[in-house]
This record gives structure tokens, sequence and C-alpha cells, in this order.
């Protein structure tokens, strides 16, 4: 596995031990179901932390729900 944070599509692809065009194949499908997409600033990689999450919450490892755009911002006063 690569030992850098962002990676290409190949190297998610090798580090989940499966061809690069079969994951390309099934990317479509994975992003529907909100796997972590390409950062254009990281040069369309993706966030191997991210990737790893989203497989751990898939396969019951983890039950936080997945990241929504919008954080907490913080508690209520009412």
């Amino acid at each position: 596995m690569a030992n850098h944070l962002f990676m290409t599509d190949a190297e998610v692809a090798r580090a989940l031990g499966v061809t690069t065009q079969g994951f390309k194949e099934q990317l479509e499908v994975l992003e529907r179901k909100e796997f972590p997409h390409e950062d254009e600033f990281f040069k369309n990689r993706r966030y191997w932390p991210a990737v790893k999450a989203y497989f751990d919450r898939e396969y019951g490892l983890i039950s936080t729900p997945a990241p929504t755009p919008y954080g907490p911002d913080g508690v209520e006063n009412w």
C-alpha cells in the first residue's frame, strides 16, 4: 500500500486487492453509496483514510454515520 494520504484509483485498487479496471467498473455504484470522491486539489486522488472508513462502516467495523457536508455547528443556546 502507498504511504501517502491521497491515492490514485490504481493505488486504491492495489490497496484493496483488486484490479484497477475492476475497481473503476464499480466506481459509479460505490460513489452512489457515498464512497469518497476524488479531490481536485490533490490531483484527483482519493483520501485513503476516508476510503478505509467507508469500508469499515460498510462492513460494520464502525457504527458512526458517514460524514455530512455540514458538520456540527455547536451547542444550541435557547
